[in-house]
């Protein structure tokens, strides 16, 4: 179930969100969600259920209905029941992705990625996370990919901007230094 650009994931989403603002729940519904996400994750057969197509719409609302009634707000139940309806909890995942981006930048924050040579302990991560807040004095949420090929450094990304400070980079630019330097030796020499 691909959409191009995810378009059914953003509607749905923003709906929600436009909700949960208006009724000024936002936080308990991405709480809502949060434990959605977790209970899919503990009870896997659960979650395998809500996606099957081998189960009837009524069945998975019913459960939903039943198992969630009285661990989440009304608003979430009655979108997550709506999304069944309509045979999205394909979709489900994204839409939850969608909202949490959309909540993170109704709080503040912006998205940063990190990408580093070698894995790096969660209070490492912290530590960069936090740098990176006060140089931009904003929240923000970092993202640590890992790539070995860059030998060394970071390559952070925030926006449409890109600070490469990789040892591939450096080295990469040295040696190009080198190289027109050497040109220029041989053009003065002739």
């Amino acid at each position: 179930m691909k959409t191009s650009g995810g378009y059914i994931e953003k509607i749905y989403a923003s709906v929600l969100f436009e909700l949960a603002d208006q009724s000024g729940i936002l936080d308990v519904v991405k709480d809502d969600l949060d434990s959605w996400t977790k209970i899919c994750s503990m009870e896997e057969d659960f979650g395998k259920l809500i996606v099957s197509p081998y189960f009837s719409t009524d069945y998975k609302q019913q459960l939903v209905r039943k198992v969630l009634s009285d661990k989440i707000t009304d608003l979430t139940l009655n979108f997550l029941v709506v999304v069944i309806r309509h045979n999205r909890t394909g979709f489900l995942t994204r839409i939850i992705e969608q909202f949490n981006m959309l909540w993170q930048h109704s709080q503040g924050f912006c998205n940063v990625e990190v990408t580093v040579a070698n894995l790096i302990t969660d209070e490492h991560a912290q530590g960069i996370a936090d740098r990176i807040s006060e140089m931009l004095e904003k929240l923000v949420n970092v993202k640590i990919n890992v790539n070995p090929d860059i030998i060394g450094g970071a390559i952070i990304r925030y926006e449409d901007k890109v600070i490469d400070n990789s040892v591939r980079t450096r080295l990469m630019n040295t040696a190009e230094t080198i190289l027109n330097r050497g040109k220029m030796r041989v053009r003065h020499e002739v």
